[in-house]
């Protein structure tokens, strides 16, 4: 795993703003930068630990049909 500094959460965050046309001032890019380090930190919390294949099975997901007629 690397890791990741603000300084790059903040070009990541510039980055995908100009990608959405979003005009963030240099305020707003910390404070999205903060939630986004802080969501980071919550999956990386979630990635490390280890889940067995047997701990949710892939058969357990069913999608539900189409309703008749919503084609």
């Amino acid at each position: 795993m690397t890791t990741t500094t603000q300084e790059d959460i903040e070009r990541y965050v510039r980055s995908a703003a100009q990608m959405a046309s979003l005009p963030l001032d240099d305020a707003q890019v910390q404070r999205v930068a903060v939630h986004l380090a802080r969501t980071k930190a919550l999956a990386d919390s979630l990635l490390a630990v280890p889940l067995p294949e047997e701990t949710e099975p892939a058969e357990v997901y069913r999608p539900a049909p189409f309703p008749p007629g919503s084609e």
